[in-house]
């Protein structure tokens, strides 16, 4: 499978599954220049065929915006918004997952996801040899998703 298709996988799956979930139209903005200032940073890891560090950063407004839409508005406490966050990850990633095990023939899983600063995620991206980077701009907020992984099955 090559680099460009990963990157057209997830890129599908963030798109589509964010439109559906959360009905935010995400725009590809390949120029890598958005900053996210105060943002909130969630990672799995994939195992299997496809070994990988997918991380992403959300901006505070597209949180607030996902987890309202999951709960029609309901109000949750603390705990409960984080859980709607990492449901969002784990669907959006179970996608990607998905498609490229049926594109490879291949079994990968995703791990769990969690929910942590920034800097003690990015350690473990620097064990893998290739990266993806997706900058997605909204109405009211941004998304960065960065996908490190090594070659197919090492």
């Amino acid at each position: 499978m090559t680099d460009v298709k990963v990157e057209e996988i997830f890129d599908c799956a963030f798109v589509s599954v964010t439109k559906k979930i959360a009905s935010l139209d995400l725009c590809r903005k390949s120029d890598g220049s958005l900053k996210i200032d105060d943002e909130y940073a969630g990672s799995v890891y994939t195992t299997g065929m496809f070994n990988s560090l997918v991380v992403m950063e959300f901006s505070p407004a597209i949180c607030k915006h996902i987890i309202f839409t999951m709960t029609n508005g309901a109000e949750v406490t603390d705990e409960e918004k984080l859980l709607y966050m990492k449901e969002y990850v784990n669907i959006v990633c179970g996608r990607a997952i998905s498609e490229i095990n049926d594109e490879t023939g291949s079994i990968s899983r995703i791990t769990i996801p969690i929910f942590h600063s920034l800097e003690e995620i990015i350690g473990e991206a620097d064990k893998k040899s290739k990266k993806i980077v997706l900058h997605y701009e909204t109405d009211i907020g941004i998304i960065c998703v960065s996908v490190y992984y090594n070659d197919f099955g090492k």
